[in-house]
């Protein structure tokens, strides 16, 4: 009996010990953790390996900086589309940036972002490499990165280089595929680069526009960028409402960076230059970055459209205390157009145990005969509206109000305060009823401002052309019938503007349904 305590407590001892072990090498690791580091590297072979190294002791942004080959930019060509291109496969949510900025004499790096951590490749000596770089933390440390066996050092292309360089793009949520283009840029200009960034007028073709971030914010993020790699070069960010910008007519563009898809715009630059008389642009095209990570639905390139997808189901913004209504049951407002698909999203969200109260059919509820609403409708639109079983000829009414916006305000202000009045009636009864979670549908939901009501307001959007398509085949309408319908209702941009969460029920069955369940499993931290 002796000998099994005696046992017991030893084991116990020994699994303390390792416990003790077990955390305190987790809490090494965690302190090793930088939020920005610089990388130097001496052998460009070994460049992406380092990398992905490296990306376990950084958080945030991993600079890398060559140390012996600033001058050769063949090499650095290369290695441009290789980092950006690879790494984004092992880690998609760490900044990667190779300054390209050369070390010469006693100049000193400075980043935009200050650095926690230096990294180096074992040939390395690190001793004074901190005085390499002005906007070191005091606590910064210094590691070495260990790899296999020397590699030797790779050979490119010979690059060619100009004092002014133009690009342009959308640049939204910038991206590997991005800073490829962007690098490719800066790399080849000894003086100047100017980027066209697409505004408003020219994104409303791609996929998820609405979703796009302001130009401003697009701009913001291609400066730092640039003046992050290269702080010694000129640059020029600006909106441009054409593909054209600055390029048609200023002579002093030497030359543009294209990737495979905007080839035709450089071409179409160029048509341009020749009518105005100035010489063409010489035209570097890059290829586009394969996603290993893509789904079906997306493309196979590194893009935005990608990012814009993978952003459907997920909190775009965080929700804000609601003083209007009591704490429980969590209210979700879900807004969207006709025909976008909220009964879709509303059944996917009944199947994951909400409660739902429709307030589409609370007004068809409402205007029942012998029903006070059904009466004042009456009155308002005349009795032409009225059915012979004294229902409301929804056609009828249709026809009055989504052909005149004066007539459809008067109905809007009419119905509105009979169907929020009930709808709140009937999600108090819910919450008594143990519901937790009470998803308030109304395609009105934005111009009634009903999401004051609820806890989170969460949207449905499909492109409008699809809306109109469903609703030709849904209603039996015409296409102008239909367009008139969906035109008179708050756009994707504005239902997107207000929205915590944003569905998109344009794709497959499963894809919609990955965006449910992200969405759902966000939410609980809210119940």
């Amino acid at each position: 009996m002796c000998h099994s305590l005696l046992s017991v407590a030893i084991a116990v001892v020994l699994l303390s010990i390792s416990l003790s072990y077990y955390f305190a090498k987790m809490n090494s690791n965690t302190d090793l953790m930088a939020s920005n580091a610089l990388l130097f590297v001496s052998n460009t072979a070994k460049t992406l390996k380092l990398c992905l190294q490296s990306s376990r002791f950084v958080k945030n942004i991993l600079y890398i900086k060559y140390i012996g080959v600033d001058n050769n930019l063949s090499v650095i060509n290369k290695q441009i589309i290789d980092i950006y291109s690879k790494t984004a496969t092992q880690n998609e949510n760490l900044d990667i940036r190779l300054i390209l900025k050369p070390l010469e004499g006693l100049k000193k790096l400075q980043t935009n972002h200050p650095i926690d951590m230096i990294l180096t490749d074992s040939r390395i000596e690190n001793q004074n490499l901190k005085e390499l770089v002005l906007n070191i933390r005091p606590e910064c440390q210094l590691e070495t990165i260990e790899t296999e066996n020397e590699i030797e050092s790779m050979k490119g292309e010979p690059v060619k280089t100009y004092e002014y360089v133009a690009l342009g793009g959308t640049f939204d949520r910038l991206h590997n595929g991005h800073k490829i283009l962007l690098s490719q840029a800066a790399l080849r200009a000894t003086k100047h680069v100017t980027v066209g960034v697409t505004d408003v007028n020219m994104i409303q073709s791609k996929i998820l526009w609405e979703l796009i971030q302001p130009v401003e914010v697009r701009i913001k993020a291609v400066k730092d960028f640039l003046s992050d790699i290269n702080p010694d070069l000129e640059y020029n960010v600006l909106a441009i409402q054409d593909l054209y910008g600055p390029t048609k007519d200023d002579p002093r563009f030497e030359m543009i960076v294209l990737s495979e898809e905007t080839h035709r715009g450089g071409v179409k630059i160029n048509e341009k230059r020749k009518e105005n008389g100035i010489r063409e642009l010489d035209m570097h095209v890059i290829e586009l970055a394969h996603d290993d990570q893509h789904s079906s639905e997306e493309d196979a390139k590194l893009s935005s459209s990608n990012q814009r997808m993978r952003l459907l189901g997920t909190m775009l913004k965080s929700p804000k205390p609601n003083s209007n209504i009591p704490v429980t049951p969590y209210v979700i407002g879900l807004a969207g157009g006709i025909a976008s698909g909220k009964s879709n999203i509303t059944e996917k969200l009944k199947l994951k145990g909400a409660a739902i109260v429709n307030c589409d059919l609370i007004a068809h509820e409402l205007y029942k005969p012998g029903l006070p609403l059904n009466r004042t409708l009456a009155k308002t639109f005349g009795n032409h509206i009225i059915t012979a079983t004294g229902e409301i000829d929804r056609k009828k009414l249709g026809d009055i109000v989504f052909s005149d916006t004066k007539e459809l305000n008067k109905l809007n202000q009419t119905v509105w305060p009979f169907i929020i009045e009930e709808a709140q009636n009937r999600i108090k009864v819910l919450g008594e009823q143990g519901y937790k979670v009470v998803v308030m549908e109304a395609a009105v939901m934005i111009q009634a401002k009903w999401f004051q009501y609820c806890h989170q307001l969460w949207a449905v959007i499909v492109p409008p052309k699809e809306a109109i398509r469903r609703l030709q085949d849904r209603n039996n309408l015409s296409e102008e019938e239909a367009k008139k319908r969906v035109e008179a209702q708050p756009s994707n941009c504005e239902q997107v503007s207000e929205a915590n969460v944003v569905f998109s029920p344009y794709w497959s069955y499963e894809f919609t349904q990955q965006q449910i369940d992200k969405a759902w499993d966000e939410l609980q931290k809210y119940l």
